[in-house]
């Protein structure tokens, strides 16, 4: 597969999965996109360090408090693969945060998995 191909599976995998889970609010689309043992690592808003597993981080997103006013955009800023491990760094944006997250992927079976991201948010004022 050329690197190009590469590329655009990673899109693909974030697109379908990660933004469709913030998109729609829904903890089920992280499943396919997370890796069991996935770390998210953030800074709160006191500059604490913190580090949430999948299953606490898939808990905060439960579609009935789905907000259908708000209009989810992911911008790729970069994407690189060699072999079998990439990284990512996208802006996932809506009217409420913006975040800038960086990806860790490693390729398993024929499929991409995030297997940590750091992020930085920005909230906007309502």
């Amino acid at each position: 597969m050329s690197q190009t191909q590469e590329i655009n599976e990673v899109k693909k995998a974030i697109m379908d999965h990660y933004h469709e889970g913030h998109d729609k609010h829904d903890y089920k689309y992280y499943i396919d996109i997370l890796h069991d043992d996935w770390k998210f690592f953030m800074f709160n808003r006191d500059g604490n360090l913190l580090i949430v597993d999948k299953d606490q981080y898939c808990s905060w997103y439960d579609p009935k408090d789905y907000d259908e006013n708000l209009t989810w955009e992911t911008e790729f800023l970069y994407v690189d693969t060699t072999g079998n491990v990439g990284s990512a760094k996208i802006r996932l944006e809506c009217e409420k945060v913006k975040y800038i997250d960086y990806f860790n992927l490693v390729r398993l079976e024929d499929k991409w998995w995030i297997v940590n991201k750091v992020c930085h948010p920005t909230r906007k004022i309502q």
